[in-house]
Parts: structure tokens; sequence; C-alpha cells
């Protein structure tokens, strides 16, 4: 099962052709699913394993609380012409869905006007409006890939990503993406998924070690002092973000959406899934968790109290 897990996060994050993978994929699908069907006890926080034939994935809210951006990626080959591959827009309840850019682009951060888009395609970061055109192209520095922009609060500044590759690190530039100076080399911040607090005083990130199992999750200031680990479970924690107020964080444990303060307190698991996207307000989540028969992987909506569960994408 770990062979097609991987197999499938290199896909969707790098770029793979679907015909590629799918051919690689294919023994280790079947096996897995007649497996799963013969037993009938397909463990939740394993459902990676078994999507088969779409997977929508980092899904970021609006700042007016009203649209949701994210990545749909189709595993089957060929791709749906009515539903290819890309980055997507919709109506925070699932409506008026519309393809904004082909191909594999995700990890998609709002301007705070709402306006724009800042997304990773193929290593480089892109700025794209809400019609389709992308107006600016970061192709990094030195041949070195950048993912997972996020924009501050501000609107001033956009931070980035590259990990484990030389050179990489944390790196900030400012919206017109003309050049990005390394706010933390690799040395300093081995890890990914960089994130502003709302302050921007501050950056949230996850950390892999050989001292746990996966990831972990961290706060540093911008100076690259005061590393913090807020998160002490030794299991694998990914894709942190926090609350437009700082004082709350959602996370993926062990592929299940959590939430806590930001002090360590009142930590409550509220469904299987990754990739937690506030909503402005602080009320909701918005995440990527498999459908009823684990064929797709497919965006759902939770109150953070974990009432009024709701399927966004089908």
């Amino acid at each position: 099962m770990w062979i097609s897990k991987l197999l499938l996060k290199h896909r969707v994050m790098f770029g793979v052709s679907c015909r590629n993978v799918y051919e690689i994929l294919g023994l280790f699908m079947v096996v897995a699913i007649v497996q799963s069907c013969e037993d009938n006890n397909i463990d939740p926080a394993s459902y990676e394993n078994y999507i088969s034939v779409s997977a929508d994935q980092y899904p970021a809210v609006s700042p007016d609380g009203m649209s949701i951006a994210y990545f749909h990626k189709c595993l089957e080959y060929p791709e749906s012409a009515e539903y290819p591959t890309g980055l997507y827009v919709m109506d925070i309840d699932g409506t008026n869905r519309k393809l904004l850019a082909a191909g594999n682009n995700f990890t998609p951060s709002w301007s705070p006007d709402g306006q724009w888009l800042a997304f990773t395609a193929e290593g480089t970061i892109k700025i794209i409006n809400l019609e389709g055109s992308v107006i600016r192209t970061f192709e990094g520095i030195n041949n070195v890939p950048l993912f997972f922009p996020d924009w501050s609060s501000d609107g001033k500044m956009i931070l980035m990503s590259s990990p484990y590759v030389v050179g990489g690190g944390v790196f900030i530039s400012t919206p017109m993406l003309s050049s990005a100076r390394q706010l933390f080399a690799q040395e300093i911040l081995t890890g990914y998924v960089a994130r502003w607090t709302h302050g921007m005083d501050r950056i949230i990130y996850q950390k892999y070690s050989r001292d746990w199992h996966g990831a972990e999750v961290f706060i540093i200031d911008t100076l690259g002092i005061n590393d913090l680990r807020i998160i002490n479970d030794n299991i694998d924690d990914r894709s942190p973000v926090l609350s437009n107020t700082s004082d709350m964080i959602a996370w993926s444990s062990m592929v299940r959406i959590t939430v806590m303060k930001i002090n360590g307190t009142g930590r409550k698991t509220l469904d299987f899934g990754q990739y937690p996207s506030w909503s402005p307000g602080s009320d909701f989540l918005v995440y990527s968790n498999a459908n009823s028969d684990f064929t797709k992987e497919v965006l759902w909506k939770i109150n953070i109290n974990g009432s009024d569960k709701a399927q966004l994408t089908f």
C-alpha cells in the first residue's frame, strides 16, 4: 500500500502524467481494491490507497467566505473532458464550478482582496485573476523549484517553500514576483508548507525528522529564531494552518482533521481527511476526504464543533 500512496502523492505534486503513473499504479490499486471488497473493511485513514477516479485537494476559502479555490486531479485515462485536471473556483456550497487554469496547478492562496490567486505550477509560482488570465509567473531562483505560496494578510508579500533541494528553504517575494529573497535556508528550516500567522510576525510549518513518525508542526519567528514545536504527539502531522485570529490551529493528524487552540488546549478530531482551510470567521473548515465508496477524494465542509458536515464536490 505504501508504494501506491507514494506514487499517487508524487503524481499530484510534481505533475507526472496521468497515463504513466496509472500504468504503474494499476497493479497496486487492483490488489488494494479487490482485497478491500473481499473483507469490506477499508480503514478511512488509508483512503488515499483506494482513490482511483479523481482527487480534489488543497482547498482555499476566499477572504469573504463565499468561494473556494481548489485543485482537481483526474486519476483516470483518458481524462474527463467535462472535468479535467486543473485549478478551479466554485461557490462555498459547491455550485458554479469554474476552471481557471488547466493542468497541474495546485496549492492556491487568495490575495486579501479576493481578486487574485497565487498557485504552484510545475515548480513555478503563478498569479491568476478570477477570469483565468495568468498575469505573473516566477520561475524561481537558480533553478530552485518553488511550492506552497501563501499571501500575507496585508497583501504585500508572498511566502514560498522549496523543500529538500540544494539551495532550497523558505523564500519571500512581493506580488510582482520580479525577485525573491531567502528567508530561511534549508539548514535552518528543514520543512515546508510554510504559512504566515495573521500578524505576519511568525511562520507555521511542518518539519520531518527521523526522531518521530512523519511530520510535526513548528512555529518560528521571521528572524529564524525561537523555533517552537507546538504539536508533540510523535505521529504524522501535516498541512498546519492558523485561524485568522491566530488563536487556533487546524491540521491533518494521521489523516484526521484536527483542531486545537494554539496554547495546546481543546484538541478535537473532526473527521478523516487532509488539507484543511479555515473560513474567514474561523467557524468552519473545508478539507479533502474520500467519498462514500472510496473512489474519489472530494471536498467537505464541517463546523469546528463537528456539526453540519456536508460534501461539496462529487
